[in-house]
């Protein structure tokens, strides 16, 4: 695929944006990357390329905040996640995806919209919470590859600060990131092309990481929260116009 200097600069916004709200928020570069560099890539390409780029943009947040990271809470999580995975892949093969998506997208929708409004779930068992947030990411990966809204809704129901938040899910998503590639490696999604046409993308995507961490420091807790829940209605929504469409 030949890349033009218009399209480069083009590409490299698009990036540079993705990376600044993942850095602020600690997800959402598909949210804006996938669509616009679908319309020039083919998918098959465009996915590995976000999954490579989340990787090093969380690696970027969780190289601020790594002292904020409770490996002890998380890692049943990470485990239950990839426990849910297969589930989620039966599921597919079961259920049209479209209707998945609809379904997943106003959950997403109503969860978030009445978490903004001030409700809380108050969870009895800690460790069980955690569990059965990582089966529901695990599920909804290997069926949607959708594996972050569960986890980000949990984490903010939890009470987590801004950087309890995004330290905790950048490490969540890294094993889930490094998973992904070595099955896209396996299945052969992941070539030498792949990397080649994504390392035009690697200052841009740094740069941006960088800016949302500084944005991030000069947001306040309760502004961060409202934010994040704000990012997930948006979420939602796209989720089930797209599926409607």
């Amino acid at each position: 695929i030949m890349i033009n200097f218009n399209l480069f600069i083009y590409l490299a916004i698009t990036i540079f944006l993705s990376a600044t709200i993942q850095g602020i928020a600690g997800f959402g570069f598909a949210l804006i990357s996938v669509p616009i560099m679908s319309i020039f890539f083919p998918i098959t390409i465009v996915v590995p390329i976000i999954v490579f780029y989340s990787l090093i943009s969380n690696f970027t947040v969780i190289s601020k905040t790594i002292k904020f990271t409770n490996f002890k809470k998380i890692f049943p999580m990470i485990i239950s996640g990839l426990v849910g995975i297969p589930i989620g892949t039966s599921i597919l093969k079961t259920f049209n995806p479209n209707n998945l998506k609809i379904a997943v997208g106003f959950i997403i929708l109503f969860t978030s919209f009445i978490m903004l409004k001030g409700f809380k779930i108050h969870f009895k068992k800690e460790k069980v919470s955690y569990v059965i947030t990582g089966v529901i990411s695990g599920v909804l990966n290997g069926s949607l590859s959708m594996s972050g809204p569960p986890i980000v809704l949990f984490l903010n129901n939890e009470g987590y600060n801004k950087n309890e938040f995004r330290a905790n899910l950048a490490l969540y998503s890294i094993v889930t990131n490094i998973l992904t590639i070595f099955s896209y490696i396996v299945s052969g999604l992941f070539s030498k092309h792949i990397i080649k046409t994504s390392l035009i993308g690697v200052i841009p995507l740094i740069l941006g990481s960088y800016f949302g961490i500084f944005i991030t420091e000069k947001i306040e807790n309760n502004h961060f929260k409202k934010l994040i829940l704000i990012l997930l209605i948006v979420m939602g929504a796209i989720t089930v116009l797209k599926s409607l469409i």
